[in-house]
């Protein structure tokens, strides 16, 4: 299932007005980092959500230099994806990973940034799905070899 925050009247407005998406985008980061501060992840969860989309908005638009476009995209899917973690959301977190490594490999295909500048972003992201991944194999292997010890024990 994919995320959405933006209502469609938001995502449209913010389109139009690239301008207005920097500002909106700042204000969501800024209040879910509040949040997140306070552990108050379901609150912080909106707010990050909302600047995640919107910095899909900006990274589309030219608004915004690239570089700092695509800071803007992982900055967000990092601090929204660590939302979802702390609310027990694991596979929507590893969705928003590869959402961002999805958008950014396109901006990486059109050319439009630094190759060197949107390796190391991309390279960031995918360590991220791979400590993720590995933290649940982990987990799941565990499971798994208790599950079997369980069963196997003579009585």
């Amino acid at each position: 299932m994919k995320l959405s925050f933006l209502c469609s009247t938001h995502r449209a407005h913010l389109t139009r007005d690239p301008s207005r998406a920097l500002v909106f985008w700042q204000s969501g980061f800024d209040t879910a980092q509040i949040f997140c501060d306070e552990g108050s992840w379901s609150e912080a969860l909106a707010h990050i959500g909302c600047a995640f989309e919107t910095a899909e908005i900006i990274l589309i638009s030219d608004e915004v230099d690239r570089h700092n476009s695509v800071e803007l995209m992982t900055s967000s899917a990092v601090m929204l994806a660590f939302t979802l973690l702390k609310l027990g959301r694991t596979t929507d977190a590893l969705d928003i990973y590869w959402r961002a490594i999805w958008r950014l490999e396109g901006e990486l295909a059109k050319g439009s940034v630094q190759h060197a500048q949107l390796q190391k972003h991309l390279g960031f992201l995918y360590r991220c799905v791979e400590n993720l991944n590995a933290r649940f194999l982990v987990v799941d292997n565990a499971a798994s070899n208790m599950a079997y010890s369980q069963g196997s024990s003579i009585h």
